[in-house]
C-alpha cells in the first residue's frame, strides 16, 4: 500500500477509467441479473428491495400511486443503472493512483459491500441470505476487473483477442466490449419488462351483455409482491412449517395436507389499488383452519397477536382474534390446485376482510406475541389494521369507450367492502346529477366482492358515467379522492363514454 500515490498523468485522463468501469459496471449487472433468474438474490434484489423500505411512507405511496404495475421493473432498471454509474465512479477514483491499484479496488468493494448490507437485511429479512455474499461477489466484478495489470498495460505478449471480424483488441477493449454487449442485453431486458408492465384486465373478463365472471382464474389473478424477480424457489418436500407455541411443531406439506380441509371464496384486493383499479381479485381456495393449527400447538397465555415469518423475509401479523376467526385459512390449493408458486406455494395466510398485505405468502413460521407488531408494510407506515375502503369498479364499459346509440348495454362491474358487505350500487350517466340503483348479484361467500349490472339504452351524445357503492352498513363510498397510501385510495370511479 506504501506505493500508491496519486498519479497526475492517469488524473489527467478519466474517460478510459470511467468507460473501463462502466463496462465492469454492466458485468456486474449481467451477474446479478443472471444470478436473480437462477433463483439467487443478488445486488439487484437487494439494492432495489432495500430502497423501497428505506424510501420514506408518503413518496413510496405516491411513486406506486403513479407508477403502478411498472413501480417494480423501473426500480429494478435503475437500481442496474446506478450500480453502473457506481462503478465508473470509482474505476476514476481507482485510476488516480499508481499500480498495483487492486487493493485500493479490493477496498473500495469491501465498503461497498458493508454499505449494502443494511439493504440485504432490509431486503431479505437478515444475513443469512444468499444475497449477503452474492453483493460481495458483485461488487469484485464491479470494481477489480479494471485494475488487473493485464488490462492496466493493454495488449499482452501472444496472440490478443480478436472480435467478430478477426480484428485484434487490447484486453482492455475486450473487457469494455464483454460488458458492454452483456450489460447492453441486461438493460434491454430490465427495459423490456418495464415498458411489457401493464395492469391486468379486469378479473372478471366482462364484455357487452355478460356479467362479470364471479370467480377469477389463477393466471389472471392480480399480483403484488415486494419481491422483484418473482416468487421465492420452494421445495414442497423439504418444506415446513414451524409453530412456536406451547407445544412446538413442525409440520410438512404432507401432513398440513392430510388434515381437515375447509373450503371457501374470497376476495383479495391490494391496499395500493387504484380507485377503479385491478388489483382485487376473487379466488377459490381450499386449506387447513387456522384456528385448527392454534389449537394444535396451543397459544402461549398473554398472546395478543400471531406474527408470521415467510421464505423471502416478509413478515406480517394478525390479531389473535383475527387468527382465530373460523375464515382464516393456512390456504394450500387455489383453484382446486396447489397454490401457483407466484401466489404462494406451498402454503399463505388467507385472512377475510382485510388488504391483501394480511395474507402473507410462502409460510414458513408462525410465532406469538404479546404485544404489538409492524410487518414489513407497516414499517413504512401503511395502515396496520388494513381494512377495505368501500370499492367499485366498471367492468363494462371499458374507460374511454365509444358505444351505439339505439342498442341497449348491460353496464356492469364488481364491488367489494371486506366483512362489511355491499348493501347497494348506484350508476349515474350525467357525472353525478342523477343516480339509478344497479342490480346486485348474491355473494358467493360473505368474504366475496359483489357483481352488480345495470341495463342502459343510450340516445347519441356524451356521457360521464360514475359509479358508487355503499357497504352493509349503508355507508356511501367516500367520494373525495385520496392515494393509496397509507389506508387505501378513495374515490369514485368516472368514465367518459362517447355514444354515437
Amino acid at each position: 500500500m506504501s506505493g500508491i500515490r496519486p498519479d497526475t498523468a492517469i488524473r489527467s485522463s478519466w474517460r478510459p477509467a470511467a468507460r473501463l468501469g462502466a463496462a465492469s459496471g454492466l458485468l456486474a449487472v449481467s451477474v446479478s441479473l443472471a444470478l436473480q433468474l437462477l433463483g439467487l438474490p443478488g445486488l439487484l434484489q437487494a439494492v432495489g428491495g432495500g430502497l423501497v423500505v428505506f424510501t420514506p411512507g408518503p413518496v413510496f405511496g405516491t411513486l406506486i400511486d403513479a407508477l403502478q404495475e411498472r413501480g417494480r421493473p423501473l426500480l429494478v432498471l435503475g437500481t442496474a443503472v446506478l450500480l453502473v454509474v457506481v462503478a465508473a465512479g470509482a474505476a476514476v477514483v481507482v485510476a488516480r493512483f499508481r499500480p498495483p491499484r487492486w487493493p485500493v479496488a479490493l477496498l473500495g468493494a469491501a465498503g461497498l459491500w458493508l454499505l449494502t448490507l443494511p439493504l440485504v437485511v432490509a431486503a431479505e429479512g437478515g444475513l443469512g441470505s444468499s444475497a449477503t455474499w452474492a453483493t460481495l461477489l458483485e461488487w469484485l466484478v464491479a470494481l477489480l476487473p479494471p485494475t488487473l495489470p493485464a488490462l492496466a498495460r493493454g495488449r499482452r505478449a501472444g496472440t490478443p483477442h480478436r472480435d467478430l471480424l478477426g480484428t485484434p483488441l487490447s484486453r482492455r477493449s475486450f473487457l469494455e466490449l464483454l460488458g458492454g454487449s452483456l450489460g447492453a442485453v441486461s438493460l434491454g431486458y430490465l427495459g423490456v419488462r418495464a415498458i411489457a408492465a401493464a395492469p391486468p384486465s379486469p378479473a372478471s373478463g366482462s364484455t357487452l351483455g355478460r356479467l362479470p365472471t364471479p370467480v377469477t382464474s389463477p393466471q389472471d389473478f392480480y399480483l403484488v409482491s415486494k419481491d422483484l424477480f418473482g416468487p421465492p424457489r420452494i421445495s414442497g418436500s423439504s418444506w415446513r412449517l414451524s409453530l412456536s407455541g406451547t407445544k412446538a411443531l413442525s409440520l410438512s406439506l404432507a401432513e398440513l395436507s392430510a388434515m381437515p380441509q375447509a373450503d371457501q371464496f374470497q376476495t383479495l384486493e391490494c391496499i395500493s389499488n387504484p380507485v377503479g383499479g385491478t388489483l382485487i381479485s376473487n379466488g377459490s381456495w381450499r386449506g387447513v383452519p387456522l384456528a385448527n393449527l392454534l389449537e394444535l400447538t396451543g397459544v402461549p397465555a398473554g398472546t395478543s397477536q400471531l406474527v408470521f415469518d415467510c421464505a423471502d423475509g416478509y413478515t406480517e401479523s394478525l390479531d389473535l382474534a383475527q387468527g382465530v376467526h373460523p375464515g382464516t385459512l393456512l390456504a394450500l390449493r387455489l383453484d382446486g390446485r396447489p397454490l401457483p408458486a407466484e401466489h404462494g406455494y406451498p402454503a399463505r395466510v388467507l385472512a377475510p376482510g382485510l388488504y391483501g398485505m394480511k395474507n402473507p405468502k410462502w409460510l414458513t413460521g408462525i410465532r406469538f406475541i404479546n404485544g404489538t407488531y409492524a410487518g414489513y408494510w407497516e414499517q413504512q407506515g401503511w395502515n396496520p389494521a388494513a381494512l377495505p375502503r368501500t370499492f367499485s369498479r366498471f367492468d363494462f364499459p371499458a374507460a374511454s369507450g365509444q358505444l351505439s346509440g339505439g342498442r341497449r348495454y348491460l353496464l356492469s362491474g364488481v364491488a367489494y367492502a371486506g366483512l362489511r358487505g355491499i348493501s347497494q350500487v348506484e350508476v349515474s350517466v350525467d357525472g353525478g346529477g342523477s343516480w339509478r340503483r344497479a342490480r346486485l348479484e348474491r355473494p358467493l361467500s360473505p368474504y366475496c366482492w359483489t357483481i352488480w349490472s345495470l341495463l342502459w339504452a343510450p340516445a347519441p351524445g356524451l356521457y360521464q358515467l360514475t359509479v358508487r357503492a355503499s357497504d352493509g352498513s349503508s355507508r356511501p363510498q367516500t367520494e373525495r379522492a385520496t392515494g393509496s397510501y397509507p389506508e387505501g385510495a378513495t374515490g369514485l370511479q368516472q368514465l367518459q363514454v362517447e355514444v354515437g
